[in-house]
């Protein structure tokens, strides 16, 4: 099945069996997929899609990330300055674009309070996701000292920036002036 809509998609890549943590959005900025998924599987995918802007982050921290890079060429992808491609893409950092879209500090990435204040930076940017601060009403007294937290309603470190990278591709067509574009580098300036 073809996909002929215009996606926005985002890409970490780390290691592992499956090192790809993949995110989709459409125009309206709904997250139409975020899936981990091998090297393998995501090409696979990504071949369904007909028209793409694909942000990938952190090329080059890893030797993983450096072999995506290369495949990109061979599904037909081409960078983003060659604007009559109707399959793109361009490199980000996630780290970097959520610091750009933010005045203050960043809480650390690894924590619960920092993957709710990216996660907010998100639901702020017109994100079609639930409200994150709907995270401290299901805390109670009687989970926490239970232990129980209601992690599955966060986004991961790797999820998160996934979908700031797809958000970057968004922008790169829907926010032109709001981009830094640098060769094939890009990220977002301050509004």
């Amino acid at each position: 099945m073809t996909f002929n809509q215009l996606i926005f998609a985002g890409v970490d890549v780390s290691a592992g069996k499956k090192p790809v943590t993949f995110a989709a959005l459409d125009r309206e900025l709904n997250v139409l997929a975020l899936e981990r998924w091998s090297v393998s599987e995501t090409f696979s995918c990504l071949t369904e899609y007909e028209k793409i802007i694909l942000a990938i982050n952190g090329i080059g921290q890893n030797a993983a990330s450096l072999d995506f890079k290369e495949q990109l060429d061979h599904e037909g992808l081409k960078p983003f300055s060659k604007q009559s491609d109707t399959r793109r893409f361009v490199e980000t950092s996630a780290q970097d674009s959520f610091h750009a879209l933010v005045e203050q500090d960043l809480l650390p990435r690894r924590t619960i309070e920092g993957r709710v204040q990216r996660s907010l930076i998100l639901y702020e940017e017109g994100f079609q996701i639930p409200d994150p601060m709907d995270f401290f009403e299901e805390i109670t007294r009687h989970k926490l000292l239970q232990g129980i937290l209601p992690l599955e309603n966060l986004y991961s470190t790797k999820e998160l920036n996934a979908l700031i990278s797809a958000y970057i591709s968004w922008m790169a067509l829907n926010r032109p002036s709001h981009i830094n574009l640098q060769g094939n580098f890009i990220l977002p300036t301050r509004e």
